[in-house]
């Protein structure tokens, strides 16, 4: 049939023995080959038995939990915090793949460039940089800070009273900047009358 088969070692012979198992006697072609029917038997019972499967199924988890935005390493760290499990980075990805898990690429983050004339955009300098006020209510500065939480951002705007160096307003909003300086002017109005 095959004449003498020298090639490689005896799970090659096993393999070979399992890819023509429906061309030839199985029995025969062990015999030819020059391994047991038991070997074989054996060789494709641990075949059948995925020996990752319970890594899988975490690894899978783990994945699926933090909404597949994390690769290999994150997930093997995740893995460790959450289960107390240490699987090798070069298993997690060999897994990750072998399952086609693929974490989401998120967008670079670009800064906002202006197009515009900002000289038309700055407000006038009213205080000219005399940070000090003689009686409460009388000088307030306000800022809009920008703040990354998770996919989107928040905006907390404040108004600060110079003369007692306290903030006497403030609002977080999910809401642009433009509507953040109009809650602050709000503020504003009601504070001073």
């Amino acid at each position: 049939m095959v004449g003498h088969y020298e090639g490689g070692g005896i799970p090659e012979k096993y393999r070979l023995v399992y890819e023509l198992r429906e061309n030839f006697s199985v029995a025969e072609f062990c015999k030819e080959v020059g391994v047991s029917r038991s070997g074989y038997y054996a060789y494709v019972k641990r075949m059948d038995v995925d020996k990752d499967e319970a890594a899988k199924q975490l690894v899978r988890a783990t994945f699926e939990r933090y909404k597949g935005i994390y690769g290999y390493r994150q997930v093997q760290l995740f893995l460790h915090q959450d289960h107390g499990i240490w699987i090798n980075h070069k298993k997690v990805l060999r897994l990750m793949q072998g399952m086609g898990l693929r974490s989401k690429i998120r967008r670079k983050y670009r800064p906002y460039s202006r197009t515009w004339n900002i000289g038309d955009r700055v407000a006038r300098n009213i205080l000219d940089r005399q940070f000090r006020a003689d009686a409460p209510n009388q000088e307030w500065v306000t800022d809009i800070t920008q703040y990354r939480v998770g996919d989107s951002w928040l905006y907390l705007s404040a108004i600060k009273d110079l003369c007692q160096n306290e903030i006497v307003a403030h609002h977080i909003s999910e809401m642009t900047r433009n509507l953040c300086c109009r809650h602050s002017q709000r503020h504003s109005k009601r504070r001073r009358t």
